[in-house]
């Protein structure tokens, strides 16, 4: 079974588990694949560290943008979760900054306007400490703006 494959198992099970529930078994698949896809996305992520996260982080490359004292900063977001995602960039808000993020989507061409919180500083996804930028945990939003993250990370393996 491909990566891909495994991954919408996993979605699949993992909005069963937040709308209806899921059985023992289904479960247990669910967790076997969160932490399988935890592993293979991140292999230098400590196993502890991935065990704690709500949803399984999906390295991408998407441009995004915010404004920073009345600049326009371009950047580029590195992973998505559900909770939130990762942008590598050289001017990293200060901790608890609030603001828009701007994810601009090529295909279809769209942009995404969604509020987010800075919740760390400094390294990337897996440790990386070549990847400075900034985690940021989305906030409260829209239910078209949810639906749209929603299938961001849904495609997001493909």
């Amino acid at each position: 079974m491909d990566i891909a494959t495994r991954f919408r198992e996993y979605v699949r099970l993992d909005g069963q588990r937040r709308e209806s529930g899921l059985s023992p078994s289904e479960d247990a698949r669910w967790q076997t694949l969160r932490r399988f896809l935890s592993i293979h996305f991140a292999p230098d992520r400590p196993e502890a560290v991935s065990d704690l996260r709500d949803s399984v982080r999906v390295p991408t490359r998407i441009n995004v943008s915010f404004s920073s004292d009345r600049d326009l900063v371009r950047c580029l977001m590195t992973c998505v979760s559900r909770g939130g995602v990762f942008v590598q960039t050289e001017h990293p808000l200060a901790l608890a900054t609030a603001f828009t993020l701007h994810i601009h989507i090529e295909d279809p061409k769209r942009d995404i306007a969604v509020p987010v919180v800075v919740v760390s500083l400094g390294v990337g996804p897996g440790f990386a400490r070549h990847q400075q930028g900034m985690g940021l945990r989305f906030l409260d939003m829209s239910p078209e703006v949810e639906k749209q993250l929603r299938e961001l990370y849904e495609r997001s393996v493909r």
